[in-house]
């Protein structure tokens, strides 16, 4: 737990995502990333208290698909236990999912779109000022890859992003952190995790990203140093050395030119 917490206060120092006087919600799927997110950060609040003076509060919030059956006590009463404000909250994205099924599976983009805006409106209630999600510097390196294959971009999620419609922060305070420590930690602490139902769990294309950097890179003796060095790559942000510059004139014109005449 230490170093999950010590990865939250390593990135709030770069990205300052907290401040005094936030209300975080914290979007709790009931995996091992987010259930740890919500501890380590009713943690951290104790330490900008005592260390900085600071009043932060932080609640989790679970989003429930209803895909499938989940047993939610022993998530609940965990919370309860630790006397940290939990919400469970009812939806109707099972219903919305599975009346937008494509080719047999469930489309994950829009799952994640449901998410978001389900998630923003219960944190507002809660008079909220930020949204905390789960993710780690592994999803970013995946996201990273996956922006490159499908998009033809090189790009990743940002670790603290303003929604001007929303009026709400999302924040990323586990960008430093690693899968494997989170899961570590996350074992240690006996934490209660429950499947999000999803049909397509264990499916989707970040699994296979997943699979394949663990398989080709961080566990292959050949490029030990490769996830450092993807990971050096999203915050060496002025070292880079593509074919073209935003400053160039008339850049999007000359790509989008160029896209149409090597594809035809």
């Amino acid at each position: 737990m230490r170093t999950c917490i010590g990865s939250i206060i390593r990135a709030n120092k770069a990205f300052n995502m907290i401040k005094n006087g936030d209300r975080i919600a914290v979007g709790v799927s009931g995996g091992k990333d987010s259930m740890l997110m919500l501890k380590a950060l009713s943690i951290y609040k104790k330490i900008v208290k005592s260390e900085l003076n600071w009043d932060i509060d932080v609640v989790g919030i679970h989003l429930k698909m209803n895909l499938c059956h989940i047993e939610y006590d022993p998530i609940i009463k965990y919370w309860n236990d630790m006397g940290i404000n939990f919400k469970v909250v009812e939806t109707t994205m099972g219903e919305i999912l599975r009346g937008q099924i494509k080719k047999g599976k469930i489309q994950c983009s829009l799952c994640s779109k449901l998410k978001k805006a389900i998630l923003i409106d219960e944190a507002k209630k809660l008079n909220c000022n930020k949204v905390a999600m789960g993710h780690h510097a592994d999803d970013a390196i995946e996201t990273f890859f996956m922006n490159m294959i499908n998009e033809g971009r090189i790009a990743t999620f940002k670790p603290s992003m303003y929604l001007d419609r929303s009026d709400i922060w999302f924040i990323r305070p586990f960008i430093f952190a690693r899968e494997k420590d989170i899961a570590k930690a996350a074992n240690k602490e006996n934490m209660p995790i429950v499947p999000c139902g999803c049909p397509m769990e264990g499916f989707t294309q970040r699994d296979t990203m997943k699979d394949f950097l663990n398989t080709n890179f961080y566990k292959n003796k050949k490029w030990e140093i490769s996830y450092k060095n993807f990971f050096h790559a999203l915050i060496n942000g002025n070292e880079f050395d593509l074919w073209f510059s935003k400053k160039e004139n008339q850049y999007e014109d000359l790509v989008e030119k160029i896209k149409k005449e090597t594809y035809q």
